[in-house]
């Protein structure tokens, strides 16, 4: 073979080995941009007006759909119940979901969806709407990678996101509602005044403590007693709501806290108090809502209070209160010295006093050793 046909066999060897090399080179591990390009459109957040969640049902239960709108400018549950949600709850789900990016594909198949929780078994549907207009829609399953497991409709993957909205999404339907009953600062208040079947209370501020209205007579008054049920009914805090086919007990004459107040927005608020709601538990609602909540027994005492909560303690014969009488009596203080006061002599036996003379004068014949052990004689 002359030069030129070796020259012509080599390259044809190169170009196959290019070639090969081409062919068999591994695929990169992750996946391409492409893949893992969010399956969403960019969301902005300030158009949403209608946020829709539906928690799957367990065991016996349905699934819990909980609807949200936002009318001038806040958010409201319309859905199961309806009320202002807690301050931020809605927002917040709307912040994380408009930093969400997709980071990776978890899962490519169905047969997948149970070990992401992403099934319909348990996965939280969210969709998230202007007007008519879908903006979001998506599946939202475990936790994963700091981040969570997310799918959308019509598609089969389950996509690594970068946002943690698995809880979030899995809260309870009260968890999302403001539940203060009330929340006012003591030095906004002017009065306020129990109505209930043992008589009517009413009290003025002055300053940092209360005096009984005209009209209100409260013997051996305890205004420390009145500013700690005033702080109650000033910081009341719901821990439920009430179903609206609840038997509440509400009526005209329940038992009621009427609280004024000055400066901007001033104005009587007034607090009925309803029939138990469960074993430790009552209803109460502000007159001009329909809002029902569910508060705990030391909460619905302060609201039904009777006139010994507004006054000291009784005293007993000894001149003290019965608080103070029930204390246990602590352990006599041992006196300086030692038992029987200064000199330590008071109250020993004569025996005793006997040997201890004795002792002391084997020490002074022995000089500063030699002294017999306690009780010893010489």
């Amino acid at each position: 073979m002359n030069q030129k046909g070796i020259m012509i066999a080599l390259g044809t060897l190169v170009v196959l080995g290019a070639a090969t090399a081409v062919a068999y080179k591994p695929r990169a591990a992750t996946d391409s941009a492409e893949e893992v390009r969010d399956p969403w459109q960019r969301l902005d957040k300030d158009r949403v007006d209608h946020v829709t969640v539906v928690r799957p049902g367990t065991t016996g239960t349905q699934a819990t759909t909980m609807e949200f709108e936002k009318r001038d400018g806040a958010w409201r549950m319309t859905a199961p119940g309806s009320g202002p949600t807690e301050p931020n709850a809605v927002q917040e789900l709307l912040d994380n979901l408009s930093r969400m990016h997709v980071t990776s594909v978890a899962a490519r198949r169905a047969a997948s969806y149970t070990d992401f929780e992403i099934d319909d078994a348990h996965a939280v549907r969210v969709t998230l709407k202007n007007g008519g207009s879908s903006l979001m829609d998506l599946y939202v399953g475990a936790s994963v990678d700091n981040g969570t497991a997310v799918r959308v409709p019509n598609r089969p993957e389950v996509w690594r996101a970068d946002q943690s909205i698995h809880f979030m999404v899995n809260r309870a339907p009260r968890d999302w509602r403001d539940r203060d009953i009330t929340h006012l600062e003591r030095a906004r208040v002017r009065s306020v005044e129990w109505r209930n079947s043992h008589g009517t209370f009413r009290f003025e501020r002055n300053g940092e403590s209360w005096s009984a209205a005209a009209g209100t007579t409260v013997p051996n008054l305890d205004t420390a007693r009145v500013g700690s049920l005033v702080d109650s009914v000033l910081n009341l805090r719901a821990s439920d709501f009430a179903e609206a086919s609840a038997q509440t007990g509400l009526t005209d004459t329940s038992p009621s806290v009427a609280i004024t107040t000055d400066g901007d927005g001033g104005g009587t608020i007034t607090l009925k108090l309803g029939g138990p709601a469960g074993e430790n538990e009552s209803h109460v609602r502000r007159d001009g809502s329909d809002i029902v909540y569910i508060i705990g027994r030391t909460m619905a005492d302060s609201l039904n209070p009777q006139l010994s909560n507004f006054q000291a303690p009784p005293v007993t014969d000894a001149g003290t209160s019965d608080a103070a009488a029930a204390a246990p009596t602590p352990p006599p203080t041992p006196p300086p010295g030692g038992p029987g006061g200064p000199g330590g002599a008071q109250g020993l036996s004569p025996d005793a006093m006997e040997q201890i003379r004795r002792a002391m004068e084997q020490m002074q014949r022995n000089g500063a050793g030699g002294a017999p052990p306690p009780g010893a004689h010489p």
